[in-house]
C-alpha cells in the first residue's frame, strides 16, 4: 500500500489483462480528477448528477497545488490531471486559474484532461485553450436536433463545426440510448460523423442504471456487432477481471482512421489508482466515504 497525507491509498500495480493474458507489474501512479463544479448547463435525464444545481462551496487552489506536490515528491507518479465537474465551462475562470498553476516546464508530463459537452460556445472556447494534451467531449448524437432534446438544452446551430479546435486531440464517448444511438446504423453514422471531424477516438458507453431513465432506455452494447461494419476490425480487448472491460476497433474510410472502443462493463467502486480532489476534500474514488484530507 502507498500514502498521501498519511492515508493509504490504493494503487493499481498490474496492467490491464490483455485478450486474455495477465497484464504485467505497473510503477505506482495515479490519475487525478478535479472536480471543479457540481453545475451543469445542460440538464441530460441520464446523468447521476440530473439536476443538480448546488451553489458551489468555493475551490481551494492552493489545497490543489498542495496535493500535486505530495503527489510528485512520494514515491507515486501522477499520470494525468483531469479537469471534470459538472460542466467545466460553468467556472472557465476557475479552470483558467487552474491551468496558470500548471506551467509547461514544471508539469510538462502532465495531461490536461476537459470533460465537456462540447456543443455550447462556452464550451468550445473553453476547448481552444491550447494547454489541454487531451480533450473528452460527450456527443450522444449525429443531429443537432436530437442532441437540444436529450441535453433539454439549446445547442448553437454551428455547435457541431467545432471552429479553431484541435480535433486530433478530441476523444468523444457516446452513450447508448435506446431513441438515439441504439443499433448498428446508429453507430455507423457516429462513425463517419467522427471522422468527418477529424476526430481520431470514438467511445460507445452503456448507459450505468442510475435512476429510472438509464433503466428503461439501456442499450446491450453487444447489439451493436461494431466488427460486421465494413471497414470495422476489432484489434483488442482489455480487462480487469469483474471491475471493467472494453474492446478496440479500427474504423478506416476515404483513408482516415478512427479508433474506436467499447466499455463493456464498469465497477463503480472500483477506483484504484484514482484520486478525486473538489476543491474542498481529495478522495480515494468517486465515494464520500473515502476522505484522504
Amino acid at each position: 500500500m502507498y500514502e498521501l497525507f498519511g492515508k493509504q491509498v490504493e494503487i493499481k500495480t498490474r496492467s490491464c489483462n490483455y485478450c486474455g493474458i495477465a497484464g504485467g507489474t505497473l510503477p505506482p501512479s495515479v490519475n487525478l480528477f478535479v472536480k471543479v463544479t457540481n453545475s451543469c448547463n445542460a440538464n441530460c435525464a441520464f446523468c447521476s448528477n440530473e439536476r443538480e444545481r448546488s451553489e458551489d462551496h468555493g475551490f481551494d487552489l492552493d489545497k490543489l497545488s498542495l496535493i500535486i506536490d505530495e503527489i510528485m515528491c512520494g514515491n507515486i507518479s501522477l499520470n494525468r490531471i483531469n479537469i471534470t465537474g459538472g460542466e467545466p465551462s460553468c467556472v472557465k475562470d476557475r479552470v483558467e486559474k487552474i491551468l496558470g498553476r500548471m506551467s509547461d516546464e514544471s508539469h510538462k508530463d502532465i495531461h490536461l484532461h476537459l470533460n465537456t459537452n462540447g456543443l455550447l460556445h462556452s464550451s468550445q472556447e473553453l476547448m481552444r485553450n491550447q494547454r489541454w494534451n487531451s480533450i473528452s467531449i460527450s456527443l450522444h448524437h449525429y443531429d443537432r436536433d436530437r442532441l437540444s432534446e436529450l441535453y433539454r438544452t439549446s445547442i448553437p446551430e454551428d455547435a457541431l463545426e467545432f471552429r479553431d479546435i484541435d480535433m486530433m486531440k478530441v476523444n468523444v464517448s457516446c452513450n447508448l440510448i435506446k431513441g438515439y444511438i441504439d443499433s448498428q446504423e446508429g453507430a455507423h453514422r457516429m462513425m463517419d460523423l467522427c471522422i468527418d471531424k477529424g476526430i481520431s477516438r470514438l467511445g460507445f458507453v452503456g448507459l450505468m442504471k442510475v435512476n429510472d431513465f438509464c433503466c428503461q432506455h439501456f442499450v446491450d452494447l453487444e447489439d451493436l456487432h461494431l466488427d460486421r461494419i465494413p471497414h470495422c476490425y476489432f484489434t483488442e480487448s482489455r480487462d480487469r477481471g469483474k471491475d471493467c472491460m472494453c474492446s478496440n476497433y479500427l474504423y478506416n474510410r476515404d483513408l482516415k482512421v478512427l479508433d474506436v472502443y467499447m466499455r463493456h462493463y464498469v465497477n463503480p467502486a472500483y477506483c484504484e489508482s484514482s484520486l478525486l480532489y473538489d476543491g474542498e476534500f481529495l478522495r480515494q474514488g468517486f465515494h464520500s466515504n473515502n476522505i484522504i484530507c
